[in-house]
C-alpha cells in the first residue's frame, strides 16, 4: 500500500498472517517546577484475561512488571472500545497472527495505526513482526508501521523451524546475543514513501529451515527492526526475547519499552543496538 509522503494514511485492520511457534515461556508536569515519574502503561493483546505465564503474553507482562510498568493483557474487543488511549505501550507477540487479525478487526487496526502515529509506542515479536511491516495481501496491509516488507514466507515457506539463533548486532560490547527463534518473519527493509525511520538493530547469523531446503536466505535478514512511524516509536523482533530466560534476553524487551516511549527522534539521533538497547554488554551484578 502506497502512503501519501505528506500525510500517513490511517490504514485499516489487523494484526499479522502466519502462525508463530508458541512454546510455553512519562513523565507528567505537576503545578511546581519538579516532575512525577508515572509508570510507562504497556497493553499486550491477548484473548485471556489473565495469559498463561508461560505464554508469549504472560511473560511480556511478567518481565514489564518487574521492570516496573504497568503492563496487563488488553483484548482485541477493548481495542476497538478505545483502550490504546490509556496506553504508552502496544504489543503483539507470539501466537496465531490470523486470529489476531480476525479478532481486531478493520477498525481496531486503524486504531492502532493511528496510536503510533500519535506518538504511542509499538513492541513486537514473532507473529507481531508480520503485524506491523507492510503488506503484501489484504490481512497483512491492514497496519503498517516499519518500512519493510516480508521474504521468502511462499508456499509455506514461514514455517522454517524453531531453536535458538544467533543474532549479529554491530555492537563492540556484545556482538552476538542468542534467542529463541519460532517461524519468525524474514524482512527486507524497503524506502516506499510515507514511513519515518526503520533500521536493522542486528542480523541474522543462524540459517534455521526445513529439511531437505537448501536454505541460505536468513543470514544477513534484519532479526530486529527499531524506528519510528509518525511520532511514534517500534521494536519488532522476529524471534522471542521474551521465552527462555536463561538466554539473557528479558532486559532487551525492558530497554526497548523504555525506548519506544520516547517520542520523536531527536535531532541527532541514531537507531541503532546500542541506543535501544543501552543494558546490553553490561557487567551482569553478583547475586
Amino acid at each position: 500500500m502506497i502512503k501519501h509522503p505528506a500525510v500517513c494514511s490511517l490504514v485499516a485492520s489487523c494484526v499479522a498472517l502466519l502462525v508463530c511457534v508458541s512454546p510455553s515461556f512519562g513523565e507528567t508536569p505537576d503545578t511546581s517546577q519538579e516532575k512525577t515519574s508515572q509508570p510507562i502503561r504497556v497493553g499486550v493483546l491477548s484473548s485471556a484475561a489473565e495469559p498463561g505465564k508461560n505464554t508469549s503474553q504472560g511473560l511480556y507482562i511478567k518481565i514489564l512488571r518487574n521492570a516496573g510498568m504497568e503492563a496487563k493483557a488488553v483484548s482485541a474487543e477493548a481495542v476497538r472500545a478505545g483502550a490504546l488511549n490509556d496506553l504508552d505501550i502496544f504489543i503483539i507477540g507470539g501466537g496465531s497472527g490470523t486470529a489476531f487479525n480476525k479478532a481486531l478487526g478493520a477498525e481496531g487496526g486503524e486504531l492502532v495505526e493511528k496510536f503510533v502515529e500519535q506518538g504511542g509506542g509499538v513492541l513486537a515479536s514473532c507473529a507481531g513482526g508480520y503485524s506491523f511491516a507492510r503488506g503484501h495481501s489484504e490481512a497483512l496491509s491492514y497496519v503498517e508501521i516499519a518500512n519493510a516488507v516480508i521474504i521468502d514466507n511462499e508456499n509455506r515457506r514461514w514455517a522454517r523451524g524453531k531453536g535458538n539463533v544467533e543474532i549479529e548486532t554491530g555492537y563492540d560490547k556484545a556482538p552476538t546475543v542468542t534467542m529463541f527463534y519460532a517461524n519468525g518473519p524474514l524482512w527486507k527493509i524497503t524506502d516506499e514513501p510515507g514511513f519515518g525511520v526503520t533500521k536493522a538493530l542486528g542480523s541474522f547469523r543462524t540459517d534455521i529451515k526445513k529439511k531437505g531446503d537448501e536454505g541460505g536466505v536468513m543470514p544477513g535478514t534484519p532479526a530486529i527492526l527499531g524506528g519510528t512511524y509518525g511520532k511514534g516509536r517500534f521494536v519488532l523482533f522476529s524471534a522471542h526475547p521474551e521465552f527462555h530466560w536463561k538466554l539473557g534476553n528479558p532486559p532487551l524487551v525492558a530497554d526497548a519499552a523504555r525506548w519506544v516511549v520516547q517520542g520523536e527522534l531527536k535531532p541527532g539521533e541514531d537507531v541503532n543496538w546500542a541506543s535501544v538497547f543501552p543494558s546490553s554488554g553490561q557487567p551482569k551484578e553478583e547475586k
